[in-house]
């Protein structure tokens, strides 16, 4: 089956995608598992943090306390991800850092993991649209 989108540069906005057929509505064009992904301090309590289900109880990670898991199989499956996190976590109690704060902190975690860095992450120079910019302002 023929690709229903297609990937393009424009000058100055980056990489995109584009329709090349009809496309109805609630289609599922693409999946991808997800570079990098927290769940919210405002929901923590209240979502598995491997597989997203809403509980009402949910098993706590003992050593960061902010971790919550269904059951045990859902916590080692996320260990890679929760690992270094955790440690972290543990030594900021009972401060939480904010949602940005902790899904940049996983996105250099997986940089420093060679065995779960892809290679397209390490050149940043695809992603970036900007570069034709003036450098900010010195102050």
């Amino acid at each position: 089956m023929a690709s229903k989108f297609e990937r393009f540069a424009s000058a100055g906005k980056g990489n995109g995608l584009r329709a090349t057929h009809e496309i109805h509505a609630g289609e599922l064009l693409y999946t991808a598992e997800p570079l990098a992904y927290c769940v919210s301090n405002t929901c923590a309590k209240d979502f598995c943090h491997s597989c997203f289900s809403r509980r009402e109880t949910l098993l706590r990670c003992s050593q960061c306390k902010l971790a919550r898991y269904c059951d045990i199989t859902c916590q080692k499956q996320a260990w890679s991800d929760h690992k270094r996190e955790c440690k972290c976590l543990r030594s900021l109690h009972p401060r939480i850092p904010t949602d940005s704060v902790r899904l940049a902190a996983r996105i250099i975690f997986r940089l420093l993991s060679p065995s779960q860095t892809s290679p397209g992450l390490c050149s940043l120079e695809e992603h970036e649209s900007r570069k034709s910019l003036p450098p900010p302002l010195q102050k």
